[in-house]
Parts: structure tokens; sequence; C-alpha cells
């Protein structure tokens, strides 16, 4: 157990302690020395710990802790507004215990105007939620701009890919992690943010363009209002939409020339290849096995693969297709240089309400042109590492 997980665990007996016993409760301040002395331990490890509650899981450095997960008080700081904690050097007992009383307050409604209120002379601990109205960035925790770092979701999904060769299943609980953490990054900042990786060696394109998709996924299902737990699961089929691909030899994935018949038939299976791992993988995998299956058939019927019987495509399909598209063609590929922004624009312009979803288009255009997508180059040396491997 870390000494996160333990100052976290202190933290939550002493939330339900409280709520049993009133101040001054000899239990309540033996409660206090406990998680003082879990405090003063992380801060030796840590100076500048920092954590983020987001469904049920903890957040802690940007890696989630795995012996958190499904900790209750995850959901209830969340759903009191305490969605990021930070804690500094030299936080007293006294700011520690004030912390708690207001954390207190907002999840008892003991204090109506708890979720307003200003924390004086507690400066040492911050809190406040991942994205934040600029009303309340006055008394809540400063969305200060975080340095984006995609290197431990890339080399995840890589051993991910990698599980699947020697499988021939998905390892769920991974790739729901993935998801998770790149949701926290494009949250980081107060306005939303859409991490881009930026493509170094092209036999990391599957890696990369994996990330991209979900990530450009989720910022389309936020943009078009989706509840939270829907752009989780479109961001999950997004990042596995490509899984088929994993058995494909690099050489073809790769290769700068025409394709032959039965390379391009290698290609074009890799849809139905995709369905049947993530089939095969547990019973909440059948929207990405779909979308797996889908995502190369237009709403016009041109595509891949051919279906038996004439049908509409899945919606989440449609969706995370105008986002593979244009992330494809925004990329460098060995048999191609990467378009223009505005080239790949009007490409989808012209083709919604044709190959693409005009709804989905047409908002993928929209969101497109309000953000400068923020490009993320992976470490270098874990990539050639993982290439070498």
């Amino acid at each position: 157990m870390s000494a996160a997980s333990d100052f976290l665990i202190a933290l939550g007996r002493q939330l339900s302690t409280m709520t049993l016993y009133g101040p001054g409760h000899r239990s309540r301040e033996e409660g206090m020395d406990r998680i003082t002395e879990e405090l003063e331990t992380l801060l030796r490890s840590n100076a500048f710990p920092t954590f983020t509650f987001l469904d049920g899981e903890v957040v802690y450095e940007g890696s989630l802790l795995s012996e958190m997960r499904h900790w209750e008080w995850s959901l209830k700081l969340a759903e009191a507004g305490i969605e990021r904690l930070e804690v500094s050097p030299g936080t007293t007992r006294e700011a520690l215990e004030g912390f708690l009383e207001e954390a207190h307050g907002r999840m008892t409604l003991e204090d109506e105007g708890a979720s307003a209120r200003e924390m004086t002379g507690q400066s040492a601990i911050r809190f406040g939620h991942v994205t934040l109205d600029p009303e309340e960035a006055k008394d809540e925790l400063p969305a200060e701009p975080l340095a984006l770092s995609l290197d431990e979701e890339a080399e995840v999904i890589r051993w991910l890919h990698g599980e699947v060769n020697v499988r021939g299943m998905v390892p769920a609980d991974e790739a729901a992690a993935v998801v998770k953490l790149l949701s926290v990054a494009m949250h980081s900042e107060r306005d939303m943010v859409v991490p881009l990786v930026q493509l170094k060696q092209v036999d990391q394109y599957t890696t990369t363009h994996s990330i991209n998709v979900s990530c450009l996924s989720m910022a389309l299902a936020e943009h078009l209002n989706f509840v939270s737990t829907d752009v989780r699961t479109i961001g999950e089929a997004a990042l596995l939409h490509d899984v088929g691909k994993t058995n494909i030899p690099l050489e073809i994935l790769n290769k700068k020339g025409k394709l032959t018949p039965s390379e391009w038939k290698s290609i074009q299976g890799h849809t139905v290849e995709g369905a049947r791992i993530l089939l095969a993988s547990g019973p909440n995998m059948e929207l990405a096995a779909t979308v797996a299956y889908e995502h190369h058939m237009g709403c016009n019927g041109e595509g891949y693969p051919e279906f038996t019987y004439g049908r509409e495509t899945h919606p989440v399909s449609r969706l995370i297709q105008a986002c593979d598209v244009y992330d494809a063609l925004r990329t460098r590929r060995p048999f191609r240089p990467p378009w223009p922004a505005t080239r790949v624009i009007a490409y989808l312009e012209e083709k919604a309400g044709d190959y693409f979803d005009a709804e989905y288009a047409t908002a993928l255009v929209r969101l497109v042109g309000r953000w400068e997508p923020r490009q993320v180059t992976l470490n270098e040396d874990e990539v050639e590492a993982a290439a070498d491997s």
C-alpha cells in the first residue's frame, strides 16, 4: 500500500468518524492524529501530492491507484464538488481539519453555502472541479495549465496490443483505465483540451491513432452533450476500433507502394477480426465490437465489410468514423503526407450526408474550428525501446 493510499484511507475513515461524532469527541481527535501522521508521511515522499476523483477511481499524479479502485469516497467527494485535491508542503493539522470540515459539510449538506464558501487561511489545500466554471474559479481550485504527457497511456496501449496478439483478447480493465486517464488529460485545464499525439515513427501509428481517435470521439460526444458515462463508453470503443490490425504484419500496414490484392484483403479483414477479438473479450464489449466491425462502412453503403443484409450502421460507429477519418488524413503515413486541416475539413463537409453521417460530420467540423489540438510528443526513448522489443 502506498503513502498516497494510506492517506486517502485515513481521510475516508475520518469523514466517517465525523458523521458519527461531534467536534471534540475522543474518536474524532484520534482520527485527526492518524490522518495528520499519514499526510506528513505522504509529504515526505511527494511535496505536492495531487489527486483526481473520477467515477469511483482515484488518479494520483497522472496514474490510477489500483488499490483504491471503486473507493466509495471517490464518488462522494466528486459529487460534493471535490473532483481534484492539491496539498502543498507545510500543510498544518488545522488546515487539514478545516478541509475535512468543508468536505463533510458539502457531503452532508449541513451548510447550504458550502459549495460557494471560500476557504480562508487554507491555501495549503486547494480543491475544486476538474473543469471549472469561470464564476466558480474565484472560490475553487485555480485551473492552472498542466503539462500533458501521454507516455504512460501509450505504453499501456502497446502492452494491450501485445496481449491481444498472445491471448486473442483485450484486457478490458486496462482499456477502461486508459480512457479514464485520457479524460483526465482532456479536462486538466479550465477549457477542455484535445491532446493529439504526434507520430514520430510510422510503426507506432496504431498506438497514436488509437489515442487520437479516442480523444476526438470523447470531445465530439461532449460537444453533442452526451452524458458522461456514454462519453466514456464511446472513448473505449474508439480506443479499440482498430484492434483487429494488431495481427497484420507491419510491412503491410506501413507499405509505401500499392497494396497487392491479398494485402488489401488482409487490411480489410481487420474489421471482422477486431469484432471477433472484442466479442471474445467479455460481455461488455458488444458496442466496441460493433464499432470495430462497422467503422469502415459509410452511410451510403460504400466501404467494407459487405453486409449480408442492408442496414444502417450504429450511431456510435458513425460518430467514431468521422473522428477516425479526420485523424487518419491529418497524420503522415508511409504512402502519403498529412493533409492540411483545411483540406480535411472540406472533405468532411463534402461527404457529410453521403459517406459520413451529416450530424456527426458537421458537428466535428464545428468542433475542430473552435480549438487547436494540443500536440503531444511521446518520450522518444520509450517509443524506440517499444519498437525494438
